[in-house]
């Protein structure tokens, strides 16, 4: 009979306590290889500007499938000493189609961008992962996410 009571008590006690966090993690050409991924980006010219592949692969466990990729603006508003005050991140408008090819541990984007579009500050591709957990043998997204952000200029050959 007690048991009935403890693992709900559990449970309770581990939702209270859970906070939502969220860490971003820079990808750039020097650091492609990220805490769970590896990453591989590429650009090139195209007539209508320019052509980007992203490759994402998972170093042990299959990619999330509720994993998200999309094109953003990422700001950091600093305080007058230079301290980051917060993070925003809004979505890139004109919205560009993103054709992603998703494998249980490699995922691939395909996108073009107008060459203007690189000029915007805080441009990014971000592959969006939401850890999970084992609660009573069901697999559960946890309040939390990774991003892992790409500064689309930072690969484009000037």
């Amino acid at each position: 009979m007690r048991h009935l009571f403890i693992i709900p008590s559990i449970v309770l006690a581990l939702v209270i306590s859970a906070h939502a966090t969220s860490v971003e993690l820079p990808v750039t050409p020097n650091q492609l290889d990220q805490q769970n991924y590896k990453f591989s980006v590429s650009a090139r010219a195209a007539t209508n500007g320019t052509a980007f592949h992203v490759t994402i692969t998972a170093k042990k466990e299959n990619i999330a499938p509720d994993s998200e990729t999309k094109l953003a603006v990422v700001k950091h508003p600093k305080d007058r000493h230079g301290a980051i005050l917060a993070t925003s991140i809004a979505p890139f408008t004109p919205d560009a189609d993103i054709t992603l090819n998703k494998g249980e541990k490699t995922w691939t984007a395909d996108f073009t961008l107008p060459r203007a579009s690189l000029k915007t500050p805080g441009l990014c591709f971000i592959f969006s992962e939401f850890p999970h957990a084992n609660v009573n043998g069901k697999l559960t997204a946890m309040p939390s996410v990774t991003f892992y952000e790409i500064q689309l200029k930072d690969f484009v050959k000037e």
